[in-house]
């Protein structure tokens, strides 16, 4: 890398936003475009290991304390958003903790240099640069890019026009809603057990609850719910085939028909990609670097989408302040066998566990 370039990110999700952060900390210069006119709401619980939690108060600078009470979903009323109870996370494999996904970019993006309503329409060469045109503004010459955009990349739909994700065969709806206060006291709050997740299955279907926000005792819970299922032939989308009357609470309150239809819904695409190592360096060597989802998307119920765009960016970043020279392929040496070691669990319905490597969380 040229220690004088200005590194241009596209994308102010978690990924872009822990780059510019990593990178403003060492007082190397970082621009951030985003397609949407202002910070995204995003009023949703992410699940994050602990070591990325640890990852990131090292580069917010900040105590654990108050890592909790500004982004666990429950921190505002002392707690350090547990997925599972303390009983269950005894018992079995370390699963993390939920945090409100909002509050996290909140305090990534603070005093960066972030460039709002950047709609990327393509990107093209211009010699040793490229040229990236945005719509309504002023193009941009950049030799040293960072795609962080998301699996839906508008840089990798131009560069690398041949590599197309894969939509996989599951049908996924996510709701949101707000709990009064004494309803999840006496219908959910029981199963959650002290935890942030509950989930019920049959078969292949999954019903999920998860919290999303606990602003203050007793004024109740913001809740996210998901259903997913296996595609089947001829799908109709969401018609799925339960008996939710004779479903066990709170299920059987989250999904009530007549709730649900007041609430807002969203249709996902499951869908997976890995672009290939060799097109990945081609790009690098003119000065392109893709990390997270827009080079090695995974399915979205497993969790891993933030923990691994995290992960990346502090690794890039490293890589960064470790370069004297215009090289720069050398990133995906070792990130790329740990992207290839997350498999996708097709009959757990997307959720994800990494095998093999696993990165150092080396902040730089």
């Amino acid at each position: 890398m040229r220690p004088h370039s200005t590194i241009h990110i596209i994308g102010a999700g978690i990924g872009g936003l822990t780059l510019a952060k990593c990178l403003k900390n060492k007082g190397i210069q970082a621009i951030v475009f985003e397609k949407n006119p202002s910070p995204a709401q995003h009023s949703y619980g992410i699940s994050l290991q602990t070591k990325t939690c640890q990852a990131l108060m090292k580069v917010l600078g900040i105590n654990e304390p108050t890592f909790w009470k500004r982004v666990a979903v429950d921190g505002s009323i002392g707690g350090r958003g547990l997925i599972m109870s303390k009983d269950i996370r005894e018992a079995a494999a370390e699963y993390g903790v939920r945090t409100h996904r909002g509050r996290v970019e909140g305090l990534l993006r603070e005093s960066l240099d972030i460039r709002w309503g950047h709609v990327l329409e393509n990107v093209s060469n211009n010699g040793a640069k490229h040229i990236l045109k945005f719509r309504g503004k002023d193009d941009i010459r950049s030799d040293f890019l960072v795609d962080t955009s998301g699996a839906h990349s508008p840089v990798r739909r131009s560069l690398l026009p041949g590599v197309q994700q894969t939509i996989l065969p599951y049908v996924v709806f996510r709701g949101t809603r707000h709990i009064d206060g004494s309803t999840f006291k006496e219908l959910y709050k029981p199963k959650f057990e002290g935890g942030s997740i509950i989930e019920m299955r049959d078969g292949n279907n999954l019903l999920q609850i998860s919290t999303n926000d606990v602003r203050e005792r007793g004024d109740g819970v913001n809740i996210s719910y998901i259903y997913s299922r296996q595609a089947r032939q001829d799908d109709q989308l969401h018609r799925p085939e339960r008996t939710l009357q004779e479903s066990e609470q709170p299920f059987k309150d989250a999904f009530d028909v007549e709730k649900m239809r007041r609430d807002r819904i969203l249709h996902w695409l499951m869908t997976d990609i890995l672009v290939p190592l060799g097109d990945l360096k081609i790009l690098a060597e003119k000065g392109v670097i893709a990390i997270g989802d827009a080079v090695h998307a995974t399915p979205i119920l497993g969790g891993e989408g933030a923990n691994s765009a995290i992960a990346d960016a502090v690794e890039l970043a490293k890589w960064i302040l470790s370069q004297v020279v215009d090289d720069i392929s050398g990133f995906y040496d070792n990130i790329y066998g740990v992207w290839g070691n997350i498999p996708f669990d097709l009959v757990a319905l997307g959720v994800v566990r990494v095998r093999g490597a696993k990165l150092s969380f080396n902040i730089p």
